[in-house]
Formats: C-alpha cells, sequence, structure tokens
C-alpha cells in the first residue's frame, strides 16, 4: 500500500467538540425511540390483558345449551385456527394514542397452552423490551435500563376490575372463541342476538362486562366487543385479511380499539411473516442480571 493509501486509511481523531455533538445527538435519538417504543409497548401489553379463550375441545353438548346456539358456536370452532406453535417473525404494529402516531416492529412466539413471547423492535432488530407470559405470571423486561417488571394476573383484577390469565392473551392472539373472564367458554351465559350487518352475532355477559363475538358466515370471527357494565371502558378487536398460511386460515390484520372517557387508543399489528406447527425454541433473558421494579413505575413515566 502507498504511503498516501495508508494516510488516506488513518480515521484522525475529531475535535472534542464534534465528539461531544455526536454523543448527543446519539442519545437524544436512542432516548426517542426508547420512550415512543415505551409506550406502544404498554399499550399492548395492557390492551391484550381484556380477553379470555382455551384450545378447541369437544364439540358443544347441545342437551346443555340453547341448540341454535351449540350449532353457531361449533361453526365458529371448526373454522378457529388451531396449532401448537405460531412463530409470528415479521409484524408492524402502527400505534395511535394522544393525537400522536407512530410504528415499531416486533415479534411473537406461542406455543399452545404453554408460553407466549413478545419482543418489540423498533430498528434493525433491536430488542428494546421482550415480555415472557407463561401460565402463571408475566415477566416485562425493559433491556435499555435492565429493569424487570413482574406482572402477576391478580395485577390486572386489582387495577382493572377484570379477571385474566394465560389463556385470555393466546385467545386474542389466537383468532378464538372466548368468553370473557372464564377460563373455558361459558355457554350457559351465552345467547344469540339480532345480526349486525349480516353478521352473527353471540352475546356474553358477566356482572363487569358484555361481550359480542361477531362471525361471518363461514364461522370466522371477524369482531369482538367488550364493553364494561359500570363505566365508559370500550374495547373492540376486528381480525381481517384471512390468509390460508400452511394448513391454517389465519388473519393478516389484528385491529384493536380501546375507548374510555379520558382517552382513546387504537393500533393495528399486520403480520408480514409467521410459520404454524414448526420447531420452535424460546429462548428466556436470565432475571437475575436485571433489577426488579414495579410495574407501576413503567406504567407512570
Amino acid at each position: 500500500m502507498s504511503n498516501f493509501l495508508k494516510i488516506c486509511s488513518l480515521q484522525l481523531p475529531l475535535p472534542k467538540e464534534r465528539v461531544g455533538v455526536r454523543l448527543k445527538i446519539k442519545n437524544n435519538i436512542v432516548s426517542i425511540l426508547y420512550s415512543t417504543t415505551r409506550i406502544a409497548f404498554l399499550i399492548i401489553v395492557l390492551s391484550l390483558s381484556f380477553n379470555a379463550c382455551k384450545s378447541k375441545k369437544a364439540l358443544v353438548k347441545t342437551d346443555t345449551v340453547d341448540r341454535k346456539l351449540a350449532e353457531q358456536v361449533d361453526r365458529i370452532r371448526k373454522a378457529e385456527p388451531i396449532f401448537a406453535t405460531a412463530n409470528v417473525s415479521k409484524m408492524s404494529v402502527a400505534v395511535e394514542v394522544g393525537g400522536r402516531k407512530f410504528n415499531t416492529s416486533a415479534s411473537c412466539k406461542i406455543r399452545t397452552d404453554s408460553a407466549i413471547h413478545i419482543s418489540i423492535q423498533p430498528f434493525l432488530g433491536f430488542e428494546m423490551f421482550k415480555v415472557e407470559i407463561n401460565k402463571d405470571s408475566m415477566l416485562v423486561f425493559d433491556k435499555v435500563n435492565k429493569k424487570l417488571y413482574p406482572v402477576p394476573f391478580a395485577y390486572f383484577k386489582t387495577k382493572f376490575g377484570l379477571s385474566v390469565g394465560f389463556t385470555d392473551l393466546q385467545a386474542m392472539l389466537s383468532n378464538r372463541f372466548f368468553t370473557v373472564g372464564s377460563t373455558e367458554p361459558n355457554l350457559l351465559n351465552c345467547k344469540q342476538a339480532e345480526s349486525i350487518d349480516n353478521q352473527n352475532v353471540i352475546e356474553y355477559k358477566t356482572a363487569e362486562m358484555l361481550q359480542q363475538i361477531l362471525s361471518n358466515s363461514m364461522g370466522r370471527i371477524e369482531k369482538q366487543e367488550l364493553k364494561a357494565v359500570d363505566s365508559e371502558y370500550r374495547m373492540s378487536v376486528a381480525y381481517s385479511d384471512f390468509i390460508q398460511i400452511d394448513k391454517l386460515v389465519f388473519p393478516q390484520v389484528i385491529n384493536i380499539e380501546a375507548t374510555n372517557t379520558k382517552r382513546n387508543v387504537k393500533f393495528d399489528f399486520k403480520i408480514a411473516k409467521a410459520i404454524f406447527d414448526s420447531q420452535l425454541s424460546f429462548t428466556k433473558i436470565d432475571p437475575s442480571k436485571y433489577t426488579v421494579a414495579d410495574i407501576n413505575q413503567l406504567l407512570n413515566k
């Protein structure tokens, strides 16, 4: 190599002022990404915590519920996607809250009746947040600040007055039939209601919530609505753009909207790549490397 090329290949030290400016700009970018990603992550985690279901079992017994209702539920459960594992390796999440709109990337792994891992990756595969959900609890990892937020499912009962669990989250992410707050679908408290926009409607009511399940003529669930009995809380989950993935028919788009007297939140999941019933590995984070903190500290930031 010539002396000229050697000189050109050298990285001359930058003046201290320029180094300081670069570090400041870099820190500001990371701070903005962390802040917006944290908001999107919290909305996703909290909004996903208001529903319930179990994997498909035997068909409905017609001797315990109305025959027409049983037939409608059977049609839904035959059409719903059933799988042992799901690997949504690529999806986008568009969030709208408080007049602000932003997008982030995410991925999700599900092992039915066992574990759900959700990863929030705002850019270039860099993981800022991860949530590990099992049958007993939820662990939220803030990988930027090295903090761990354990979230027992009883928290949602205390905070929002709703009983939720692992099967709740599993059902919502899987486009399956459920009755809110019960580990198994409670058909005795279900009834058929008048159709809405040519969709069949099943209603389920508890002391806390009124739930409506809307399905099309093929039995595919296209919308779920939850309305609080004693407050202005309302939540809807819509499924659309059903596509064939392997042997399953699955919604490519999931739209969620949550409303109360103070704010309206919308966000859209759009699946770009998913594989079902393949070998799937779950990499757990070592909790000992994180500082345990109260989830309310993260929510109130």
